[in-house]
């Protein structure tokens, strides 16, 4: 137990029961976390033609951005600045609804992930429960932005603390129907409490590994995100626990 009280959890058991669960699950979880990535490219792409006429505006973008950092050439810095197009109203709000889209998309996957925590068969169909909790996760996700935001200001360290802290917010909606959202972060911050540290340490260990899927373009997200999430998902169940609560029930 650390000095709080809270158990130390086992994160190499962790991490070993998340590759079985990946393994033996009956709906694979590398076709159903493609299919949110292959949603989410589509979806950036016609943003990207919208802002840009191009369909990979934004890799363009960025590719010239590094190479006139790296070139250390500051008037071609300024000439790149402006020149980006400034966003007609049409494409800021085209954007900000694919990112409510990706963002009630990955509630579902939550739920599919949580269904196979728990050895349950759960359909690709799943990715669609986000929607009867849209609204609770786009105002959970405001309100988050908002108070992280506040943190920040303070200096970067408070504002990551809170980003720990309101870890669960989700978890807690899709999970819970009769939380708001305010309810949902007030509390995941109860559960949060003893497990930050350890949230923390767990995401340092997969550091390497989101190097390695961002030199690949993000292919070996297939395998890393269910990973990720469904160790993400045993501290949930802990945080659980610790405010008397059945891991995946309302009471």
């Amino acid at each position: 137990m650390d000095a709080g009280g809270f158990f130390m959890l086992n994160r190499v058991e962790i991490k070993a029961e998340a590759k079985e669960i990946m393994r033996t699950a009956r709906v694979s979880p590398y076709i159903v976390t493609l299919l949110v990535i292959v949603v989410g490219f589509t979806l950036n792409r016609v943003v990207d033609l919208v802002q840009g006429g191009s369909l990979f505006f934004s890799y363009d973008r960025y590719r010239s951005y590094l190479a006139i950092v790296s070139s250390g050439d500051m008037e071609a810095l300024e000439r790149w600045i402006l020149s980006l197009p400034q966003d007609t109203g049409a494409s800021f709000f085209l954007s900000i609804l694919v990112s409510l889209v990706m963002l009630v998309l990955n509630g579902g996957y939550y739920i599919y992930c949580m269904g196979i925590r728990q050895g349950a068969e759960m359909p690709y169909a799943t990715l669609a429960d986000g929607l009867g909790v849209a609204g609770k996760l786009i105002w959970c996700s405001i309100q988050i932005g908002v108070k992280v935001f506040l943190w920040s200001m303070l200096f970067w360290i408070p504002g990551i603390i809170a980003a720990y802290r309101y870890r669960f917010a989700y978890y807690n909606i899709l999970t819970d129907g009769s939380l708001s959202a305010g309810d949902a972060i007030r509390l995941s911050c109860q559960q949060t409490q003893g497990l930050k540290g350890q949230l923390f340490v767990l995401d340092l260990s997969f550091i390497g590994w989101s190097i390695l899927s961002s030199m690949t373009m993000g292919l070996l997200g297939v395998w890393l995100t269910p990973y990720m999430t469904l160790c993400d998902l045993a501290y949930f169940e802990e945080g659980q626990r610790n405010v008397g609560r059945s891991p995946y029930g309302e009471g």
